[in-house]
């Protein structure tokens, strides 16, 4: 099988957002065994678009497009697909009732032109959009494949491997990831521990992926069904979680703000000098049983900076615990090249250090993932 990837859209071609589905879904391939040739970015141009395709399909087998499904005026990818395999768009009632329900939910009018997220190429396969709007769709015809995707990553991501990926695979197999998620803990490190185990890899393969201050590694086995792929699965997990287990937070779409949400057990507050709020703002974002019922950020007003480290932050979370009458407390301090953190529970105060002398700007961007994986090694 000959892959090609084509992204499109002309907020690609001006550098306006990074072109992150290509890497995605090369990764994505590439780790179960099929091959991606080349990689393609057009704009919003049908003509243009067209000629892409043809040449694109003289040469591979499988194209896989992303973006070009919404509901405006240059959203052509498949009419664009439609005409060069001569078939005509149909509306598939399925999602167009899942669109209309969603503006009834929401309140809203619907417009005429978000019925276009419902039509698909005829005698397509239908992927179903979980996630949002726009289904995607696998076309079949002399020997060649087109499947479209929707271009917003968190649509197309879970698209892409639980409805597309079994489809490219040949024969009866079935495939079947689970994606093992760490913070605290930075890429090469994952890749040091476990390189015996990606050097012999055969089935499953391990995929280490980087992400934004965390880091997660792709299991994918080929098998006759979901349980045999879960038994390949078993023990490569858990001689992973041997490894490097205390980094791990949770796997596949599974938010590690979640999982420190589901550890901390009871109402607490934060107290919080180093990541100018960031650390509340992203629980907060996941917090939908109001767990968490405020923040303090780090002033003289609360506690005097006159005192030993050590005695700010075991006294600033007691301030911010009685402030927010919580059952438990979390508190952050930096003194220029470690980030301390401080717990408050009926059990007492307990506090731990890590070093992080980035920049002040990294520090607050980097500090939650490694506050959060050590609350929720703390509370587990």
């Amino acid at each position: 099988m000959k892959i090609s990837i084509v992204a499109v859209g002309s907020e690609l071609l001006l550098g306006q957002i990074l072109n992150t589905n290509a890497k995605y879904l090369a990764q994505l391939f590439n780790g179960v065994g099929l091959n991606v040739m080349e990689q393609a970015v057009i704009g919003d141009n049908p003509e243009r678009l067209e000629r892409l395709l043809r040449q694109t399909l003289e040469e591979n087998d499988t194209v896989i497009m992303t973006g070009g499904l919404g509901p405006t005026k240059d959203d052509l990818t498949k009419h664009t697909v439609a005409k060069v395999f001569g078939k005509e768009l149909v509306t598939d009632n399925e999602a167009l009732e899942y669109i209309e329900n969603y503006f009834k939910e929401q309140h809203q009018e619907m417009s005429e032109n978000n019925k276009q997220q419902a039509l698909v190429i005829e005698g397509a396969k239908v992927l179903p959009n979980k996630v949002g709007m726009a289904p995607g769709m696998l076309v079949e015809q002399d020997g060649k494949r087109v499947a479209l995707m929707p271009g917003p990553p968190k649509e197309m991501q879970p698209m892409a491997e639980n409805e597309l990926l079994p489809y490219l695979l040949e024969g009866d197999k079935l495939i079947f990831s689970e994606q093992l998620r760490f913070a605290g803990i930075g890429e090469s490190r994952v890749e040091t521990e476990l390189m015996d185990l990606i050097d012999n890899q055969s089935n499953p393969t391990i995929a280490p992926l980087a992400g934004p201050h965390e880091v997660s590694t792709r299991l994918t086995a080929n098998g006759r069904n979901q349980e045999e792929c879960e038994k390949l699965i078993a023990p490569v997990k858990e001689e992973i979680l041997k490894r490097i287990g205390k980094y791990y937070y949770g796997s596949d779409h599974t938010k590690i703000e979640q999982a420190v949400l589901a550890k901390i057990p009871g109402d607490f507050a934060i107290y919080d000098g180093v990541t100018s709020a960031e650390i509340y703002s992203r629980l907060k974002e996941y917090d939908k049983d109001n767990q968490l019922k405020g923040m303090l950020l780090d002033n003289d007003k609360y506690v005097s900076s006159t005192l030993t480290l050590e005695e700010r932050l075991k006294l600033s979370a007691a301030y911010v615990r009685d402030f927010y009458q919580t059952e438990i407390s979390i508190s952050l301090l930096y003194d220029g090249e470690k980030v301390h953190l401080g717990v408050l529970t009926e059990k007492g105060f307990e506090s731990e250090s890590f070093v992080m002398t980035q920049k002040r700007n990294l520090v607050k961007h980097r500090t939650p993932n490694y506050v959060y994986i050590r609350l929720i090694n703390l509370f587990s």
